[in-house]
């Protein structure tokens, strides 16, 4: 038969739990101080960080984008079209003429209109390794 008293609270296991629960409490007050003076830290870290990932995948894009150029020029002979560049380097049509035109300040190109209508890029002093006098 089941007992008709109440269930007395050991005073034990309520001062226990009234510990555990006061060293929680102060527990997450002590991290939400220290979060509170390291926030502008990790905020300036995580920054920082995504800075230099992207600074190095736009280095890596930059320097994919030189291969594919010269790589091109090679190909055709120093004649590279706005189109051309922009199907081998696998960029817009607007990213490959800035690109281009950028490359043909620095490298003193030539500009010829083609009969559909295109630029054709021809970079004079490229000559092909096999073509070079030593």
């Amino acid at each position: 038969m089941p007992s008709l008293h109440p269930r007395r609270f050991d005073e034990n296991h309520l001062n226990t739990r009234l510990g555990l629960g006061v060293v929680m409490g102060v527990a997450v007050l002590g991290f939400l101080v220290i979060l509170k003076l390291l926030l502008p830290w990790l905020v300036l870290v995580a920054l920082g960080w995504a800075a230099w990932y992207f600074w190095q995948r736009y280095q890596q894009r930059q320097q994919q984008l030189y291969q594919c150029f010269y790589a091109c020029l090679e190909q055709h002979g120093g004649c590279i079209s706005v189109l051309d560049f922009a199907i081998a380097a696998h960029i817009t049509g607007p990213q490959a003429r800035a690109f281009l035109d950028a490359r043909a300040q620095d490298f003193f190109a030539e500009f010829e209109p083609t009969s559909y209508g295109d630029v054709l890029y021809t970079f004079s002093a490229f000559k092909s390794p096999r073509s070079r006098d030593f």
